[in-house]
């Protein structure tokens, strides 16, 4: 894991730190408590959780799927594309390259183009006009990793239900 050095911020600014989370095989984010984000970011502090929550299942995802998940100049495009694919799979409805463009609203030569480099890689197949998810998802020791997004997801909900913002009545 690559460590990067950010400039520190001026002395009385206290801004979110983060460092990592000590579980092992985990590469969740935590957010210091003492620390507050700035005041002027509506639902700051609830918006900083989803990040960090995206965050950490997008770079599980890459870590699962290799680099071919993760090497794109538009890699979120490749990846949203791919768990669409994926999600009409176990559906059992695999799904033709215009309607993962209209679901995604995305334009369809970029989904076509996608759909192409998952082929090729072995994560995507086609059949008849429609794509579907190979075997290659089946990866090793899915379970755990599985269950680490499950702790990710569950951590997060219940961090953001501590905030409690209640309605005023």
């Amino acid at each position: 894991m690559q460590v990067h050095k950010h400039p520190q911020p001026p002395q009385g600014t206290k801004h979110v730190g983060s460092h990592t989370w000590h579980e092992p095989g985990s590469d969740f984010v935590l957010i210091a408590e003492e620390h507050h984000p700035p005041p002027r970011i509506e639902l700051a502090r609830e918006r900083l959780l989803m990040c960090r929550l995206y965050m950490g299942l997008i770079r599980s995802v890459n870590e699962d799927y290799g680099e071919a998940f993760g090497s794109h100049s538009d890699s979120a495009t490749f990846r949203t594309i791919g768990i669409y694919v994926f999600l009409r799979t176990v559906m059992c409805s695999p799904v033709s390259a215009g309607k993962i463009a209209a679901a995604l609203k995305m334009p369809r030569v970029t989904v076509v183009r996608r759909l192409h480099e998952m082929v090729k890689n072995g994560y995507v197949e086609r059949v008849g006009n429609a794509y579907r998810v190979t075997d290659k998802v089946n990866i090793p020791d899915l379970r755990n990793k599985l269950q680490q997004r499950i702790d990710m997801i569950v951590e997060t909900a219940r961090k953001l239900s501590e905030l409690g913002h209640h309605p005023t009545v």
